[in-house]
Order: structure tokens, then sequence, then C-alpha cells
């Protein structure tokens, strides 16, 4: 008899409930990456309000981001305690991250000069000119010439194109 050939260590199929925690873990990744990528693209040396919204509006950014941190810690914090919670896990998760925008939203609204700043729509700010009483014209009396010194002309600047003629066949 031929000794019993080893068909070698059986593994285990893996559950799909795992398969989808990893492809969906593997998704938000990539989709995180571009995601951060498009908001911190460089804008163009010399405009204001160009690039990626980080860029463009860095106060709201932090508080953005902050807001983000404060949310996984809260998640982080409630899902690696072993106690009974009065909601449930996911209950006071929800309720610590409505508070967490709540308290988000105040920080915005009190924030010192405001926290999102406002571009003009070429990206260049053209002042208006005001008038002040130092800068406004004195008003012209009967007794005043002309400042210029060239006479005035009426006459037309002569015409360069032909008339038309017809010749007698």
């Amino acid at each position: 008899m031929s000794p019993s050939r080893s068909r070698g260590q059986y593994i285990p199929v893996r559950p799909r409930s795992e398969v989808y925690v990893a492809v969906a873990t593997g998704a938000g990744i990539v989709l995180g990456t571009a995601l951060l990528i498009w908001l911190m693209r460089p804008g163009t040396s010399g405009v204001a309000g160009s690039g990626g919204l980080f860029n463009r509006q860095p106060r709201l950014t932090v508080l953005v981001l902050l807001t983000f941190l404060a949310i996984g810690g809260v998640v982080w914090y409630v899902l690696t305690r072993r106690k009974q919670w009065r909601f449930g896990q996911w209950g006071t998760i929800a309720i610590a991250s409505g508070a967490i925008v709540v308290i988000a939203v105040i920080v915005g609204i009190i924030w010192p000069g405001g926290i999102v700043k406002h571009y003009s729509s070429s990206g260049v700010h053209v002042p208006t000119p005001t008038q002040t009483p130092a800068s406004v014209p004195p008003t012209p009396t009967a007794n005043t010439s002309p400042t210029t010194k060239a006479p005035p002309t009426t006459k037309a600047p002569p015409t360069t194109a032909s008339t038309p003629t017809t010749k007698p066949q």
C-alpha cells in the first residue's frame, strides 16, 4: 500500500460579512484620498480664491477637521469602553455627535473675524472710487477760458474713398 497523500492544512473560507467590510474599507480609503487631493489642490500663484477648499477657507477647514476629530474620539471612546450606555452604544454616539455639531456651529458663528473668507468673483478686488470734498472739481464760471492752447476745429477730415464714376459706352 502506498502512503496516503497529504492534502495540506485546511483553511476555512472567510465569511461574506468580513469580505464586505474589507471592500468597503478599501473603497473608503480610495475615495477619502481622492477627496483630500481635490480639497487640498494648490491655487494659482497670486490669485486669491483659487485652489481647493482647504486653500480658500482655512478657518472653516480647521473647524471642520476639529469637529471630525472630536466625533471620531467619541466613537472610539464609546466603542472601547465596556460599560452599559444609557441609550446604547450607537444612540450615545449619535447624541454626542449631534452635540459636537451644535457646538461647532456655535463656534463658527462667534468666531472672531468670521469663519468664511469672501472673495470677489473675478479674484481681483477693484476698489470703487469715492469722491471726497478735496477731490471734487471746482464749478466753472462764465469768465473762465479753456485750459487747452489748441484752437478748436470744426472742419471734417477728408475722405479717402473714391466716388464711383460711370463711363458712357
